[in-house]
This record gives structure tokens, sequence and C-alpha cells, in this order.
């Protein structure tokens, strides 16, 4: 089975493109209450090795953060890296183990979110290729690129448990009315 690593922004600077319709206090609850679903649903999936990778401070750096968290797996001993974010609250256990089974055919398993970004990867070994998150270009495309060019052709896991992230206010909006547990923050629908 693989590491698990669930990157995660530290909470007062998570969902920041949200501040138009939640106030810091908001934003950081609907964070922990995702972040909190997400790992719930990798133990339900039958994962153990789980670890939260948050960078310090406001110099966060995701790519940074994870290369950071892959080069800790790889060095303890783990043949086999699973990344995924903590914005997924419509995350469940099919959707990891979708996930597993497509790593039976590549290396590099990549769910793509709805905005073409990475909300998962699976990597074997965990630092088979160079991270490109959050570089202002749609970064399934661009981790695909990179597995390529070491010689590996990803395979991409399209699921909407798995594409589904919290980013906007509309989708925000959405989750709000789809998930009774989120009603809390239904002032912003």
């Amino acid at each position: 089975m693989p590491v698990v690593v669930v990157p995660m922004k530290s909470l007062p600077l998570a969902k920041g493109r949200l501040a138009p319709v939640l106030d810091a206090s908001g934003r950081r609850a609907l964070a922990q209450k995702m972040l909190d679903h997400v790992l719930v649903t990798l133990r339900q999936a039958g994962l153990s090795s789980i670890r939260v990778a948050s960078g310090a401070g406001n110099d966060s750096d995701l790519n940074r953060d994870v290369t950071t968290a892959a080069r800790a797996v790889e060095a303890e001993g783990a043949t086999e890296l699973l990344l995924v974010m903590a914005d997924l609250p419509y995350l469940d256990s099919a959707d990891i183990a979708a996930l597993i089974e497509a790593g039976r055919e590549s290396a590099v398993v990549i769910a793509e979110a709805k905005d073409g970004g990475t909300n998962a990867l699976l990597l074997r070994p965990p630092t088979v290729l160079e991270f490109t998150f959050a570089t202002h270009r749609p970064s399934a495309a661009l981790h695909a690129e990179r597995a390529r060019a070491v010689g590996i052709e990803p395979v991409f896991v399209r699921r909407p448990g798995l594409a589904r992230d919290i980013d906007t206010p509309a989708d925000l909006a959405q989750l709000v009315s789809d998930h009774a547990a989120y009603h809390v923050f239904r002032h912003v629908a």
C-alpha cells in the first residue's frame, strides 16, 4: 500500500480565494472540515500510513512542500506515494480504490481536477517526477508531460469525487446545496 501525503496550506492561509464570501474564521473552519473528511475517507479506504504536509508560515510553496514530503517518505523506504489534496469534500473510498487500481497500469496516476489541475497523484517511486502544482497552468497536463519526459505513460483517473475541489465561491455554493454537513456555510450560497 502507498504512503499517503495530504498537502495542506496552513489553516490561516487556506482557501484565500474564498475571502469574498467567507471571513478568515469561516475559511479555516471549511478547510479543517474538508481535511478531516479526506483523512477519514483515506482510512475508510484501508490506508493507514497517512501524513499531512503543511507549509510553515506565510511562505508556503506547494511544490516545495510536496517535494520535501516525497523525498522524506522515499528516504524512509516507501516505494509508492499517494498525494491527495485536502479540499475534496466529494471524495469517497471508491475514488481511492480507483487510483490504486490504476497504479497497476502505470507508475504515474493523475486525478485531474475539473479545472485541469491535479487533485491526486499516485507515484512509483515517490520522487519519479518534478511537481508542477500552482503554476497558473493546468497542472494535470504538466504532470503528464513530466511523466512522459522520464519515459512513463501516465494514466488519468477522472471521477467526480476526485475532480470536484473547492476553490471558488461558486464551488462553495454548490457544496452547501449538495451536502448537509456543509450547510453551516449556507450564508454564502
